[in-house]
């Protein structure tokens, strides 16, 4: 089973800036189309590892990227899980 974040954004504008400051932390993250299982005002989420939440967030606060939400995500072959995470 493959465990792992998602970061929900207002815009796709903030969630392809989420994407670039993640690059340019070396963090492993990528752009997904936002899951079906969860509503988010913008289409495209960022999906990243679940050790990279605590760095990706701060990183996040300090460029003003406003973040919807963040999720945690877990998938057994075709099926996937998402549960919204609590604030640290």
């Amino acid at each position: 089973m493959e465990k792992f974040g998602v970061a929900l954004f207002y815009s796709t504008h903030e969630a392809m800036k989420a994407e670039k400051i993640a690059k340019e932390a070396r963090l492993q993250a990528r752009i997904i189309p936002t899951p079906e299982k969860i509503y988010a005002s913008c289409g495209f989420s960022l999906k990243y590892p679940l050790e990279n939440h605590q760095l990706l967030d701060a990183l996040l606060k300090q460029a003003e990227v406003k973040s919807e939400g963040y999720y945690i995500g877990e998938q057994e072959g075709l099926k996937a899980t998402y549960q919204k995470r609590e604030e640290d």
